[in-house]
């Protein structure tokens, strides 16, 4: 019965989302990992690359992102972990000439690039699926240029683009042996080489 909820609500609020995204296909936001799933251990933090495209002749603004796994709110939560905007610290403008229509950033949690990071709780398990909602204005003249007016040249405020996303908590992309694999692993080759050294031994013994 929860599953199936659950998969009603997702669904509604996917209708939703990219029913209000349909007409703004000059804009458009994409992950990196584009299937904006990603994957690693308990306690560590995590986080999405994107790509976004400004190909309409007003001026973008991001003004934020967020993660949710259920009806936009602000900010979104979860108990399994907490999300960090980065690209809305960045004031990044995408438009017309001499702004670029577009924008491409990898993730990094040291330098804070990428759309945001999410903090795996220590103790969370399994995986949790949501959505990364990005919000941004639009302005008629560049808001860079000692022209621009926000009060005058304003469009719109408080657009959405949606991406799905969801955080799995498993094992580090680098497999490290645990320390008794490692152990045991070092003691199969010392009984190894001593049983080598063993029988050149008795062969040189024989052969005397």
């Amino acid at each position: 019965m929860k599953t199936t909820f659950r998969a009603a609500l997702l669904a509604m609020i996917w209708f939703f989302a990219f029913g209000v995204c349909a007409h703004a296909d000059d804009i458009t936001l994409s992950l990196d990992p584009a299937s904006g799933a990603v994957t690693g251990p308990a306690g560590s933090t995590l986080g999405w690359g994107f790509t976004l495209t400004n190909s309409s002749s007003d001026f973008l603004v991001v003004t934020g992102s967020d993660f949710c796994t259920g009806v936009l709110t602000s900010p979104c939560s979860n108990p399994f972990g907490s999300y960090t905007d980065f690209i809305g610290q960045q004031f990044l403008v995408l438009g017309p000439p001499p702004e670029s229509s577009s924008a491409s950033q990898s993730f990094d949690d040291t330098s804070m690039t990428g759309v945001g990071g999410f903090a795996i709780n220590p103790t969370s398990v399994g995986s949790i699926d949501g959505y990364i909602a990005l919000t941004y204005d639009l302005y008629s003249v560049d808001p860079n240029s000692s022209d621009f007016d926000p009060t005058v040249d304003t469009v719109s405020n408080g657009n959405y683009l949606y991406a799905p996303a969801s955080v799995t908590v498993g094992s580090s992309s680098t497999n490290v042996p645990e320390p008794g694999t490692t152990v045991m692993l070092a003691a199969g080759l010392a009984a190894l080489l001593l049983m080598t050294i063993f029988r050149s031994n008795s062969r040189g013994v024989l052969s005397a």
